[in-house]
């Protein structure tokens, strides 16, 4: 039973409604409709209107409404009268809601309306009138008709639900929008619920995209209110900058913000496409992700020597850029435990150009110059805290250019026992590039010892008696979450040999057995971030393994920050770090600093103390925690030996650079978190002799074993450690790596096209016959080449010789 019925008397109130209706308020809308989501015009001009595939469905609501009512209207059906009613209700809220969204552009509508532009936003408003106009139509059809009911409540009804509709999408943007507001203010009651806002309901895309500078895009009526409302929602207007956005991202997500890609706009769409400018061009961040720059060629070739715990490697990575503009890479990179980059390559158009070595701030100066201003060919690489480095070159060519260079790594092995020592692979920890779909990192390394990998997909084979290798692919997060390791045998009886590279001093490298720096108390310091949330067990677990009697004492970097201090390690002292971190809510990301400034200050008056510090990423650096680190470090007495433990890959821009953190030691993560703790627990509680690796100069090293060059080179970089940390001259820490072409804290490596670029910033490239080389720990192999073919060829001209007897 229909619910009204047309009727001559209703037919005569109102007259059918023309096409120019059909025209305005349904095909003009829907073509509208149709070419912002094919073109996101309006959403790369002003905002976006349609941010989400809900809003599109509600928007395409008033067109397909309007469509109902007009063929109602003209055939005279008025079947289902409540819901013509309703559903007009729906459309005439969600028009005027969009009508007054795009009321600001109205004077440049009307502008545009001459070059065609302008018909794009007064759609809204015509779509609004048309549907207001079919209502008046519609009440009048109705009007005297015996319906059994009111058509009030069905309006209403209508225009509440519209109303909701929208107002219910634009929750999550409008909170996001109010919360980074609330978030940056320098009012910590006003920080702490923009906060608690922002992880409730906040929108992680919208977040995201905020990071990239994309802040001042209202997509609905409440979100356009908090940005054009001057204060009304908050103590004052705040303008948040990318650098705070970035920060309160990680704040309350507790990862980088760019983990993920570049922010996409639905229907696969890219906010950035074409252009997007980047502001971390030439600075010492590795910052956002760059649409269309991807690594296309990753390889590490390398070679170690178990006797002289020795190991080279050379990285070389290819970059490719789809984009119409010049951009350049960056890329943070951790390198194995006390290593350090002693070679940086560039291939310039196709040649293979080495790099010049210098004092920090002068690199730096003349890859800006070069790279910033003339655009042209340089690579830079510079020391990013303990045991990392941060590359970045520029251009990679517009257009599918490409950008290729390499680094080389001098390693020393940690010797787990007389028979065998380790290596840890390098990986990349942060960078601005994304990976090719194919991409992966191919390993080859060889030995005269016998090798082991701890990854399943590299495969150790032995190719004759006396060369070893590794091969095979690895992806970047198998190589950079859970590092692997490369084992080596070695020569129990190898223990003392010489080195000297070029002209510099004699280096004598022994391994003796004897107590590394003793162990006296042990802090650990946990980050509570949300990337902690499930070490905390493996944590506890790993307690286990320390030993009575040894202190221990532990701090939750949290808001509220807890402690148990220091005391002699027993089941009381254990139940209360477990307990700590049970209690721990592991949230968000905090700031770490103000928990190891604390660290610190008890262990000041405690001798050959450590502070373990167990964290995940470090994208941010604190102003108020950095500057309470900074004092302490600078003021107090005595400091202990850091160590650096982190659960997963990521950045890590809390330690100062100053001398304390030149010297920390990284321990990569290469299993279980339990397992690897649990063995730095007993080695650092353990006071039974272990070997250790010694190097000094040496006025004579005659009669010693001839080891590899890199024995010099680690020695010269943990001199100029030394130097730096007791304040020695620092000029002289300077000029000792230069000489060695070593990137430390104070030196750095460029690359420049010209020799008039090197001239103007007084560097020198370095010659080739003075860098290391691959086959270098093992240059015999080239040897028994040569002699085997010597030995055909006498072998050849004896047979030859006999044959014309």
């Amino acid at each position: 039973m229909t619910e009204a019925l047309s009727t001559p008397a209703q037919d005569s109130l109102a007259p059918a409604p023309g096409h120019w209706l059909l025209s305005l308020g349904v095909i003009y809308p829907a073509a509208v409709i149709a070419f912002e989501l094919a073109t996101r015009f309006c959403a790369s001009t002003f905002f976006d209107p349609m941010p989400t595939i809900w809003h599109a469905v509600a928007v395409a609501v008033v067109p397909a409404s309007n469509l109902l009512v007009w063929n109602r209207l003209r055939n005279g059906e008025m079947r289902h009268a409540r819901w013509l009613v309703f559903s007009n209700g729906v459309a005439i809220a969600i028009a005027g809601l969009y009508a007054l969204l795009f009321l600001p552009l109205l004077p440049l509508a009307l502008v545009g309306i001459f070059f065609a532009i302008g018909v794009l936003p007064i759609a809204p408003m015509v779509s609004f009138w048309c549907t207001m106009s079919l209502r008046r139509a519609l009440a009048q059809r109705l009007q005297g008709a015996a319906l059994g009911f009111s058509l009030t409540w069905p309006l209403v009804a209508g225009l509440s639900a519209g109303l909701m509709i929208l107002v219910g999408l634009d929750v999550p943007a409008t909170a996001t929008r109010l919360g980074i507001q609330w978030a940056a203010s320098e009012e910590p009651m006003w920080r702490e619920r923009g906060l608690r806002l922002l992880r409730s309901f906040g929108d992680d895309d919208l977040l995201l995209r905020l990071c990239y500078g994309n802040a001042g895009r209202p997509s609905g009526l409440l979100s356009a209110i908090v940005i054009f409302g001057d204060g009304l929602f908050a103590p004052q207007k705040i303008v948040v900058s990318q650098a705070q956005a970035r920060e309160i991202y990680y704040r309350v997500s507790g990862v980088p913000f760019n983990i993920k890609p570049a922010p996409v706009q639905n229907f696969n769409r890219s906010q950035f496409a074409g252009f997007q400018f980047d502001d971390d061009l030439g600075g010492t961040q590795v910052g956002g992700r760059l649409q269309g720059l991807h690594l296309v060629s990753s390889r590490q070739d390398g070679s170690i020597s178990g006797d002289d715990a020795i190991a080279y490697l050379e990285w070389t990575v290819e970059f490719r850029n789809s984009q119409p503009v010049e951009q350049e890479v960056r890329m943070q990179v951790v390198l194995p435990p006390g290593g350090v980059v002693s070679r940086a390559t560039l291939w310039v158009n196709g040649e293979e150009r080495e790099a010049a070595y210098g004092g920090r701030n002068e690199v730096r100066a003349a890859y800006q110059r070069v790279a910033v201003q003339q655009r042209r060919d340089p690579l830079l690489v510079t020391t990013k805290g303990a045991d990392r480095v941060l590359a970045q070159a520029f251009p990679v060519p517009r257009n599918g250019g490409t950008i290729k260079f390499k680094l080389g790594i001098t390693a020393p092995l940690d010797i787990a026992n007389p028979s065998k020592a380790h290596l840890t692979l390098p990986a990349i920890v942060d960078r601005n590039f994304s990976f090719a779909a194919d991409s992966s990192h191919k390993i080859w390394i060889e030995s005269k010892q016998g090798l082991e990998a701890s990854a399943p997909s590299l495969t150790a084979s032995r190719i004759d008696p006396r060369l070893f290798r590794i091969e095979g692919a690895i992806t970047d997060r198998d190589l950079a979450r859970t590092r692997p390791m490369i084992s080596v045998e070695r020569d129990i009886a190898a223990s003392r040999v010489a080195a000297r590279l070029n002209e510099n001093e004699s280096i004598v490298q022994q391994i003796v057995r004897g107590s590394a720096s003793a162990t006296e108390t042990l802090m650990l310091v946990i980050d509570g971030s949300a990337r902690l949330a499930n070490a905390g067990l493996r944590i506890a677990q790993a307690l286990e393994s320390i030993p009575e009697g040894f202190p221990v004492g532990a701090i939750l970097a949290s808001e509220t920050m807890r402690s148990v201090a220091p005391a002699p390690w027993s089941g009381e002292q254990r139940t209360q770090i477990i307990a700590l971190l049970r209690q721990a809510s592991f949230f968000g990301g905090q700031d770490n600093a103000p928990a190891l400034a604390a660290a610190l200050l008890m262990l000041e008056a405690r001798p050959n103390a450590a502070l373990l510090w167990i964290h995940g990423p470090q994208p941010v650096s604190f102003r108020d925690g950095t500057a309470r680190l900074e004092q302490a470090t600078s003021r107090l007495k005595q400091l202990p030996r850091l160590l650096l433990y982190s659960v997963e890959p990521g950045p890590n821009e809390l330690l100062p650079d100053a001398p304390w953190a030149w010297g920390a030691r990284s321990l990569p993560r290469t299993g279980a978190i339990d397992t690897d703790l649990s063995e730095l627990f007993t080695r650092l509680s353990n006071r039974a002799d272990t070997l250790v690796i010694e190097r000094a100069q040496s006025q004579s090293a005659d009669g010693l074993p001839q080891g590899s060059d890199h024995i010099a080179r680690l020695w010269a970089h943990q001199r100029t450690l030394e130097l730096l940390r007791t304040n020695a001259n620092r000029a002289a820490a300077v000029a000792l790596a230069s000489r060695y072409q070593l990137i430390t804290p104070v030196t750095g490596a460029v690359v420049l096209e010209t020799k008039q670029q090197y001239d103007e910033s007084r560097l020198t490239p370095a010659s080739p016959a003075s860098v290391p080389t691959v086959p270098e720990p093992h240059e015999w192999m080239l040897i028994l080449i040569v002699c085997a073919f010597l030995g055909w060829l006498v072998l050849r001209n004896r047979q030859q010789f006999a044959v014309t007897a």
